[in-house]
């Protein structure tokens, strides 16, 4: 990292002599359960993305000097996969860093250390920063979807390029390239995203209609728009890269009945399969509730 106070955090207190004076009938000390805990945050790792991609010192810092790339993700797909479950903090900034995590904090030290590792000097609040905080690291897969764009630097050789166009050709991916016009740095596009239903499969797609529906009357009772918008639905979840099977579709318990729930399995480029539930209300828009 070019940021030599990033990620920093401290630990102890002012109450440590006292507590470790109630502690040592045990043999322990606030030093020994530091070290525990500093053991947990030590495996913490951080995934970095900023709200734009036009941040010229950016592409100075992270991309080359302007001969690298930008991805742009997006955020609701990105968490079916190898993110799931994680969280999307945006980093705050400010001239000086939080206290140290205390002895009384070390039940909660996941939350105390969000909080430090998602904070910045006030210099780098340009970077409109926000981080995943993960408990390893390694490579992480994701939909083919979720990758929306690949921003090429206007530095990047002609035959990286073409190197990446030819890996992205059969993906739903856009692939722009930069140019500099006067003060401003733009964008033309070099290969359009592919359409979800011609891209390249990575799950089966199964997918019946039948098999899926276990009283249609019912659905019908619920939804206000024809049966067709539901199954049209389904067969665009089916149509998606990574779909390996649509598994289920119901009226949803946890909504009191109230919403459509579609569960779906997909099968991700490492070939680990990744499940998620999404909801629908009467008229098939898209509840916030998903898995």
């Amino acid at each position: 990292m070019n940021d030599p106070m990033e990620a920093f955090y401290e630990l102890g207190g002012v109450a440590d002599p006292m507590i470790d004076q109630l502690l040592a009938p045990s043999g322990k000390s606030t030093s020994d359960m530091y070290r525990m805990a500093q053991s947990i945050i030590d495996n913490f790792c951080l995934v970095s993305f900023s709200s734009g991609h036009l941040d010229l010192p950016m592409w100075a810092y992270y991309a080359s000097n302007f001969a690298g790339m930008c991805l742009e993700f997006s955020t609701e797909e990105i968490f079916v996969g190898d993110f799931q479950n994680e969280r999307l903090l945006p980093v705050t900034y400010a001239k000086s860093p939080l206290p140290p995590i205390a002895f009384h904090e070390l039940d909660k030290v996941e939350t105390a250390i969000q909080a430090r590792l998602s904070r910045k000097r006030l210099e780098w609040q340009h970077e409109k920063e926000w981080r995943i905080l993960t408990g390893a690291g390694g490579a992480r897969s994701y939909l083919d979807d979720a990758l929306t764009r690949i921003f090429l630097g206007p530095r990047t050789m002609d035959a990286h390029a073409e190197r990446i166009c030819a890996l992205f050709q059969n993906r739903p991916t856009e692939i722009l390239r930069g140019k500099v016009v006067g003060y401003e740095l733009a964008f033309d596009v070099i290969k359009p995203a592919t359409p979800l239903a011609a891209s390249e499969r990575v799950g089966e797609g199964k997918f019946d209609l039948d098999e899926i529906i276990y009283d249609r009357s019912e659905l019908d009772a619920f939804l206000r728009v024809p049966f067709d918008r539901l199954s049209d639905e389904l067969r665009a979840i089916a149509a998606r890269p990574n779909t390996q099977a649509i598994s289920g579709c119901d009226l949803s318990g946890t909504h009191n009945k109230n919403a459509i729930y579609v569960w779906s399995e997909h099968k991700l480029r490492s070939d680990r399969i990744a499940w998620r539930k999404v909801y629908f209300d009467r008229h098939m828009k898209p509840l916030a509730s998903a898995q």
